[in-house]
């Protein structure tokens, strides 16, 4: 027979009991918190469901439980509407239908809600009517974040791995987390962990080349940029398979400009996201632009953009600067306020501004005004556009031809470092943003580069590092000439401004700028502003037209023109001489005939025929041919005399 041991029973004190019970306890709670966060997006439905049962059988509890719940219902009306707004002042705006998803089961909770506090809480048929709404809501909750098959993201963490996080990679010890698949199976994105104290995100950045590399894709298809906490120790990974940037993406149109803020999109990234760029910040003044690129870049489109958004913004004055005769901007010759179209008429442009400056400095210096607290003030030291004293916008495009004249810099410089407090912006646009294309001022490109850069691609290194200053490791020289398929990579570019991101962007290609240009409404000075730009600001129009109706000289009259002295004005003693000249010449002659006869400055003497034809002692016969005028006063002196 088998004897059987006696049982040993141990007791447990109550104390160690206890002591295990709580660590039981302990244990579940913090697996069940653990399960509960790391699946908390499938599970929100059910938490919703849940805090909807106990809202609802709380208010039904209370005799006047359904005015709580009406203003329960109020406040989630409020949260939705305030949350859908941040969405779209953020540029992540919902697509239809999920705005539409997230309206109707706000609006559903709230109905449930209401009802359960009418009918005393959780009594029939409340618990069905809320597990049908748990399953009208969860169902395309859970199969929106289902677990998808990522098939090639096991490949792409491979690759990382062996290409880019080995010992002699782009960013050594770094790994790959949050890796997921974009809906439109065309980018994968994951966060870049880097060793801490190792690597930096500017050093991940830096390294875009090198993980387009391991990755085989051209460079414009990976996007390396900061995250949204900015945490050193990381970076955002966005890999696209084809370039979503490559679709030419069309401007909606003026009405984007947010008059509130001053700021408006001016293109978009690779992620779909809104490129923001800020014409003024309110309670500041104007914010300066620098945009550089090199030929074909697309530096003329974005400025038609810019330019349509000033002529359709009431708040905002156009003055543009264009050497190259207009041809840079030919739409918007009659479309601004003033336009220059040579390195004269663009000093005559900055020298009004000047004035105008001054003006308005003195203007709001002496301003009598009242604060928010009530209190009268006098002088304002800050600037945002109005009605009666807009943004005056000064572009000056080809910046390299104007800036090469000292006076101009030295304008530029004041306009740069001045004109902010008192609502007067500056844009340079230039290929090359070195000092020697910016008048060699260092003062002057360090004072637009702290507002908007723009850089497109550029034809070397140094220049996107030099706009930049810094501020963001892009280097707009990498960007492709032309996609795969040989269509233009204009409107490429990188941009410093309302947001600092590193990633690649393109501007909005406005298809038609003439029917911009002329729609809407030129908005000009105030009348003081008016007389304070002076009569050059008046005659801008006749100057170029006069311009525009002089003939270029013939050959016969290239080799005196080019051996003429320089421009020298027209004054009185140049007139008389050009006067007397045609009295003894009594035909028709060619301005360049006269110049060579004379020995003077083709521009004098044109000016000088001008001046004459406007107090009648010259006729104009045709384009660049003129005579004296027949003195009628002579002729019956002498009539006169002979009769007597």
């Amino acid at each position: 027979m088998l004897r059987r041991h006696p049982r040993v029973v141990i007791r447990r004190s109550k104390l160690a009991t206890a002591v295990a019970t709580a660590r039981v306890l302990f244990r579940s709670s913090r697996g069940t918190v653990r399960f509960l966060w790391r699946y908390r997006r499938p599970l929100v439905p059910v938490h919703a469901a849940v805090s909807l049962g106990t809202l609802g059988a709380a208010c039904g509890a209370t005799v006047d439980g359904w005015k709580t719940a009406l203003l329960l219902d109020g406040a989630l009306a409020a949260g939705v509407a305030w949350w859908l707004r941040r969405r779209r002042r953020m540029d992540k705006q919902l697509r239809p239908a999920k705005r539409v998803y997230a309206i109707a089961a706000a609006g559903t909770a709230g109905a449930l809600l209401f009802a359960m506090a009418a009918r005393g809480g959780l009594t029939p048929p409340m618990p069905g009517l809320l597990l049908v709404w748990l399953l009208a809501t969860g169902v395309p909750w859970w199969w929106h974040h289902r677990i998808r098959d990522h098939g090639d993201l096991s490949a792409e963490l491979e690759l990382w791995e062996s290409r880019v996080a080995h010992e002699k990679g782009a960013l050594t010890g770094s790994w790959l987390s949050d890796f997921e698949q974009v809906a439109d199976a065309n980018s994968s994105r994951a966060i870049i962990n880097l060793p801490p104290g190792e690597l930096e995100t500017a050093q991940a950045v830096s390294a875009t080349g090198r993980v387009a590399s391991a990755f085989g894709v051209p460079p414009s298809n990976v996007v390396i940029e900061a995250t949204r906490d900015g945490a050193n120790d990381k970076a955002q990974l966005s890999l696209y398979r084809s370039n979503p940037l490559q679709a030419v993406h069309l401007w909606p149109g003026p009405h984007l400009l947010d008059h509130e803020t001053g700021v408006a999109p001016i293109g978009v990234y690779a992620d779909s996201g809104h490129v923001p760029y800020r014409f003024w910040r309110p309670g500041s003044g104007p914010v300066h632009d620098l945009i550089a690129g090199t030929t074909d870049a697309g530096k003329s489109r974005l400025l038609d953009q810019l330019l349509a958004y000033e002529r359709h913004s009431p708040l905002m004055v156009s003055w543009v600067i264009d050497p190259q005769r207009g041809q840079s901007l030919p739409d918007w010759q009659d479309a601004v306020d003033w336009f220059a179209d040579s390195v004269a008429e663009g000093k005559k442009l900055l020298k009004a501004a000047q004035r105008e400056m001054y003006r308005r400095n003195r203007l709001l210096a002496r301003m009598v005004w009242t604060d928010e607290k009530g209190r009268q003030r006098r002088g304002k030291a800050s600037f945002t556009p109005t009605l009666e004293l807009p943004l005056l916008c000064v572009t000056i495009d080809e910046a390299h031809a104007i800036l090469a004249d000292p006076e101009c810099v030295k304008i530029a410089e004041d306009l740069a470092k001045m004109a902010r407090k008192c609502g007067i912006k500056l844009r340079l646009v230039t290929q090359v943003p070195l000092l020697s294309q910016l008048g060699n001022s260092q003062t002057l490109r360090d004072m637009v580069a702290a507002g908007n850069v723009v850089v497109l691609r550029t034809a070397n290194r140094l220049s996107g590092q030099v706009a930049f200053n810094g501020a963001i490791p892009a280097d707009p020289h990498a960007l492709p000439r032309e996609f795969p398929d040989g269509s233009t990579t204009s409107g490429l570019a990188y941009s410093l401004g309302p947001q600092s991101r590193s990633s690649v962007l393109r501007t909005f290609y406005v298809e038609d700028p003439y029917d911009w240009a002329v729609t809407g409404e030129t908005t000009t000075l105030c009348e003081e502003g008016i007389k304070t730009a002076g009569k050059d600001y008046a005659t801008w129009r006749h100057r170029r037209d006069d311009a525009w109706s002089e003939p270029e000289p013939t050959e016969e009259e290239q080799p005196a023109a080019a051996a003429m002295s320089p421009v020298v004005p027209a004054d009185a003693s140049a007139i008389d001489t050009v006067h007397d000249y045609l009295t003894r010449r009594g035909e028709p002659v060619r301005t360049g005939v006269v110049a060579q006869a004379l020995d003077l400055p083709l521009p004098t003497v044109s000016q000088s025929l001008r001046r004459l034809g406007e107090e009648g002692r010259a006729v104009k016969v045709r384009h660049g041919v003129w005579v004296a005028a027949i003195n009628t006063a002579d002729d019956n002196e002498s009539t006169s005399e002979a009769a007597a």
